[in-house]
């Protein structure tokens, strides 16, 4: 484990990594939004958020998002923030594995029994097989391999597909050469909202004695856009170990939803269909690639079972928004207690 001097060379380290890449219009933004919760002048709420980048290892997000403004320093010490998660990552999860989760054509090889979905390389086809592909499917999704938080990412109705030669060569082009079969979800999370496929993040620890833990499991709904992301206007609640939803879901702009505001279904207790199925899924996940042990599993729910869509070697960290919820603690200790650090 690290010692005291080389967990603070770390936490200075990071403090000045962050200030080399200072984004003033982001961080005002940041502190206008904390700014909010409290009488203090938002002068001094940068300042709380520069001590707390040492002190907790937060980054100005995590401040903002789990409002770090109104909580004691007993309840900020139990936040698992962002870089944490990256040392942990860093410190468990074997570098010469990473390629399977960076690359999601990788992925699909490795875990294509548990994707629930056809999926083809367009840059190892050709146009005729392309076009039978596209024959079987009323809708697809295109993606970049290696595309994060989803960017690079493309829904195509097929009918629209007038000429698949030419599109397979504009898919090549952009990198975009990951082509799958749209899922089609669960009633249940279709009627929560069916725009986009609303999934779970759980994560998920394999401990040295073969014992899988899940630190977290997340519920992620989509807002207007055809993706769920917290990045791209999409919400996030978090689920209690039965897979309900505890509390309102939040999205990125710090707005609270007990409802969707879209299709008025409660958010606030809706219970994840096939919750039992989702823990088997991610138990027989986390054994797969055991050098990898701190994963955050995508996983989506048909009709017939969950399923995986991706799988995060350095997942970001989920934890319940004290506004929104009136929950006050982090999952730090529940991190601590499985990792044994």
């Amino acid at each position: 484990m690290p010692s005291p001097v080389d967990r603070l060379f770390r936490r200075a380290r990071f403090f000045v990594r962050r200030v080399v890449s200072f984004d003033y219009d982001r961080v005002r933004q940041f502190a206008t939004q904390s700014a909010k919760l409290s009488r203090a002048p938002r002068w001094w709420v940068m300042l709380d958020m520069a001590w707390c980048a040492v002190r907790y290892e937060t980054t100005f997000e995590n401040y903002s998002e789990w409002d770090f403004r109104i909580l004691k320093g007993r309840e900020r010490k139990t936040y698992m923030t962002d870089p944490r998660s990256f040392h942990l990552s860093r410190r468990l999860n074997d570098d010469s594995k990473r390629g399977v989760f960076d690359d999601k054509l990788q992925f699909a090889a490795r875990f294509g029994d548990e994707l629930g979905r056809e999926w083809v390389d367009v840059s190892e086809i050709d146009a005729d097989a392309f076009a039978a592909f596209l024959g079987r499917h009323d809708r697809v999704i295109s993606k970049n391999p290696r595309g994060v938080g989803g960017n690079g990412i493309t829904v195509r109705d097929t009918a629209a597909i007038a000429d698949a030669a030419a599109l397979r060569e504009e898919l090549v082009a952009s990198g975009e050469t990951l082509v799958e079969e749209l899922l089609v979800q669960h009633p249940e999370m279709a009627r929560l909202y069916p725009g986009s496929v609303n999934s779970l993040r759980v994560v998920t620890y394999l401990d040295p004695d073969g014992e899988v833990h899940v630190l977290a499991a997340v519920l992620k709904i989509g807002n207007g856009g055809v993706i769920d992301n917290f990045s791209s206007g999409g919400m996030y609640t978090m689920l209690g170990d039965d897979g309900r939803a505890l509390h309102a879901a939040a999205d990125e702009e710090a707005h609270a939803y007990e409802t969707h505001p879209l299709t008025g279904v409660r958010i606030t207790g809706f219970q994840v269909p096939l919750y039992d199925e989702v823990l088997a899924l991610v138990d027989r996940l986390a054994r797969r690639v055991p050098e990898l042990p701190y994963i955050g599993w995508d996983i989506a729910i048909t009709p017939e079972r969950p399923v995986v869509i991706e799988g995060n070697h350095n997942s970001g960290v989920f934890q319940s928004k004290p506004t929104v919820s009136g929950i006050r603690q982090g999952l730090l200790p529940r991190y601590r207690a499985a990792m044994r650090f």
